[in-house]
């Protein structure tokens, strides 16, 4: 069988501890075959020593890794992006960034035809725009020159920029015009996320009316909860058709709200995300984004004033986070950076979940600390420590 790969001894990050070993066979870019049982075939073999193996790992909102970003703008930086993710476990993700004025959007320009292609590692699967409709108030680590009102024609341009790149925009609900955009954004099938935004509960309730369905950074660039003014999170919370994002290192969101959170909005709907900067995946050190100095320590990242404006975590090491503050299981906390963002792109009928004629995107861990000891995507190895060895077996 050619293009084919047999994985053996592995256990399923959804099965009980104590279930017995499994084996995947890999064909081509798909699953094949999963269980203790699969079709006798001479392929290549790899042992995966009861390890875990999970889907893998999609992540909707990070803006470089490995000391490149998106507003690099060039082929080269997005392969960087893309192969140090895939160490970490990611095999997929949405380039954020933001629209860029003074250049028309170039960095957008030169990539877009970039999605879905092989990088190497992690597939670009689109873009996450944050702005330009956004609120200033609450633009966080944006800068001014990023945000822009309303325009007509405005929101067509960045569609003629983007083409079908555009996965998923950021939006202040509150601000004229924003809600015929959101309905603008529907009517294109891309995701309205609620976020950098200084709504209150009615307009941010307006904001769901109109098509808003996401919510990015929970918690971060928006007003807070207050037993006067209940604010955009009250309006979240109670609304079961909003998921939302969640930024689990323990610093953007202390991880008692992480719990909260959770409780209130339910397994269904919790989606972790790192919001990582270029920093992600290099040692600790002081670094440039966004024409700012940053220092990246511990997995966070902080302009020299304090500001946070990203981690510099991996995706992995926030969904065991999110497993640790919530006390959730391993099945759950996985499917927050698996099943739930493949379902919340509209691409849960071939990647997020472990079964067959899905793609063979796959992620293997310890199982003592949940490192990465292999990344698989297409079927193909993109990355394996040294003790990953294939073998032919007769």
């Amino acid at each position: 069988m050619k293009n084919a790969l047999l994985i053996r001894n592995c256990r399923l990050y959804n099965q009980p501890v104590n279930a017995g070993p499994v084996s995947i066979l890999i064909e081509g870019k798909l699953i094949r075959a999963i269980g203790d049982q699969v079709p006798e075939t001479t392929v290549p073999v790899v042992d995966a020593g009861g390890r875990i193996v999970t889907p893998g790992h999609i992540e909707v909102h990070i803006h470089g890794a490995g000391g490149s970003d998106m507003l690099d703008g060039t082929n080269e930086a997005l392969q960087t992006i893309s192969t140090t993710l895939a160490k970490t476990g990611t095999t997929g993700f949405l380039g954020t960034t933001f629209i860029t004025p003074k250049d028309d959007s170039r960095h957008l320009r030169e990539t877009r035809d970039c999605v879905g292609n092989d990088l190497g590692g992690a597939r670009l699967l689109g873009y996450h725009l944050e702005g330009p409709y956004v609120n200033v108030k609450k633009k966080g680590g944006m800068t001014k020159d990023t945000i822009y009102p309303a325009e007509p024609g405005g929101l067509e341009k960045i569609l003629e920029i983007t083409g079908d790149a555009l996965k998923m925009m950021t939006i202040a609900p509150e601000l004229p015009g924003h809600l015929d955009m959101i309905r603008e954004l529907v009517r294109n099938d891309v995701i309205a996320a609620f976020a950098h935004s200084d709504a209150d509960y009615n307009e941010t309730m307006r904001g769901f009316e109109a098509g808003i369905t996401h919510v990015t950074h929970l918690y971060n660039a928006m007003r807070p909860l207050h037993h006067r003014e209940p604010g955009p999170l009250a309006a979240i919370f109670e609304n079961r058709d909003i998921t939302a994002q969640i930024i689990s290192d323990g610093h953007h969101v202390h991880p008692r709200m992480v719990d909260f959170a959770y409780r209130l909005l339910g397994p269904e709907r919790c989606i972790c995300i790192t919001d990582g900067i270029q920093g992600l995946g290099l040692p600790d050190g002081r670094y440039f984004f966004n024409q700012s100095e940053y220092e990246s320590r511990g997995g966070v990242a902080r302009r020299l004033n304090g500001l946070l404006i990203g981690t510099t975590m991996s995706l992995r090491e926030i969904a065991v986070n999110f497993m640790e503050f919530t006390g959730c299981s391993l099945e759950t906390a996985f499917d927050s950076v698996t099943r739930l963002p493949a379902k919340l792109l509209g691409i849960d009928d071939r990647k997020g979940t472990l079964e067959t004629g899905k793609d063979a995107d796959l992620v293997l861990m310890d199982p003592d600390d949940f490192s990465v000891w292999a990344t698989i995507i297409d079927g193909k190895p993109v990355f394996s420590q040294d003790s990953f060895t294939i073998r032919q077996e007769a």
